[in-house]
């Protein structure tokens, strides 16, 4: 076992060593819509608050560790406001990134079952390294090991601050059912992260973008039975960035109040053996609408198929959301707001979910 371990250390640190800083990733848009796309607080309602954590191949030294908190408001006119809170761990702590941005998202209308969102992301962070943790190669003899001091030259930056800018576009919308017809809705959307970063968050090389542009392409469609307690959704969420792409490809099974998830990411669309990253199993609980109420809690599992499989113990996330003032009343004074009356009419929260 620590041979094993021994060879992804050197095998992940190899393919660093002309490595970008690249964004954390979850395993599904569902769960973290907001980190994914700046148009989400134009088409979801109400407020909401969301919670995630993932532990990425805990079996190995220097695993990834991401926290993030989110949340998302509909205002009475219709603007949609949006904050996260992030901080991300990588190399035991040598590397941490920090981050706090502010979204503002603008719906249009377009009819009673269509709903187009566009939003803007501004961020600001911090990346702080500890240059006296960092080891490298001329330091190690292959007889005794680390015996010599290094010749790389240290820079006197430990520490950099940085803003950035992300835009996204999504769609909500819903087709036209009967009362007692089983109900069909969806969203799409489409969103490019640190689209600007300035000044630098560079450590060395000024030529480097340190923050590759990310390209994301994401959807899901629900398709629910009449009381809105039973279904499944299939999703898919399709991200680039630098030299990497990951595809994700999922359904959502719903039998209010639990939901399971499965599965899979790959590094491209085709579906081989040599580009088939991992399967994803998920678990979750739902409550029942309580006072326009409503509070999920979820995790999910990543069993690890590449080469990497063995030693990385796969990847844990945990998921908690809770939302509030769904349908507006707070916000008019009593029964239901204006702008919520002739809405979208998808399930106010279903399965985790609220876009």
């Amino acid at each position: 076992m620590k041979i094993r371990k021994l060879i992804i250390i050197i095998t992940l640190s190899v393919f660093n060593l002309n490595g970008y800083s690249q964004d954390p990733l979850y395993s599904s848009t569902l769960d973290n819509p907001l980190y994914y796309n700046p148009a989400t607080p134009g088409i979801v309602r109400g407020h909401e608050y969301r919670l995630s954590y993932r532990e990425q191949w805990p079996g190995i030294p220097s695993a990834m560790r991401n926290f993030n908190f989110s949340s998302t408001h509909q205002l009475r006119n219709a603007v949609g406001l949006g904050f996260l809170v992030m901080s991300n761990v990588e190399g035991e702590s040598l590397l941490r990134t920090d981050k706090l941005e502010a979204t503002i998202a603008f719906p249009i209308k377009v009819s009673r079952y269509l709903k187009i969102s566009g939003g803007i992301n501004a961020g600001f962070g911090q990346k702080i390294i500890d240059w006296s943790s960092v080891e490298f190669d001329d330091q190690f003899d292959k007889y005794y090991g680390k015996i010599y001091p290094t010749s790389f030259s240290f820079p006197e930056e430990f520490q950099r601050k940085y803003g950035d800018l992300s835009l996204g576009i999504a769609a909500k919308g819903a087709l036209k059912r009967g009362r007692n017809e089983a109900k069909i809705y969806g969203s799409l959307g489409m969103a490019m992260k640190h689209v600007t970063v300035f000044p630098t968050a560079n450590f060395i090389g000024s030529d480097i973008r340190a923050i590759p542009l990310k390209y994301i392409i994401h959807g899901n469609i629900w398709f629910l039975d009449k009381t809105l307690r039973k279904g499944i959704a299939p999703n898919f969420n399709l991200e680039d960035q630098a030299s990497m792409t990951t595809f994700n490809l999922s359904t959502r099974i719903v039998l209010r109040p639990v939901y399971f998830n499965v599965g899979v990411r790959n590094r491209t669309f085709k579906f081989n053996s040599e580009e088939f990253d991992s399967f994803i199993f998920g678990i979750g609980y739902t409550s029942d609408e309580v006072n326009n109420n409503i509070t999920s809690i979820g995790y999910s599992y990543d069993f690890t198929t590449s080469r990497l499989m063995g030693g990385t113990f796969g990847s844990h996330e945990i998921f908690m959301s809770y939302s509030f003032d769904i349908d507006g009343r707070r916000q008019s004074g009593g029964g239901k707001a204006r702008r919520f009356r002739n809405d979208i009419q998808c399930p106010s929260n279903f399965g985790g979910v609220s876009f």
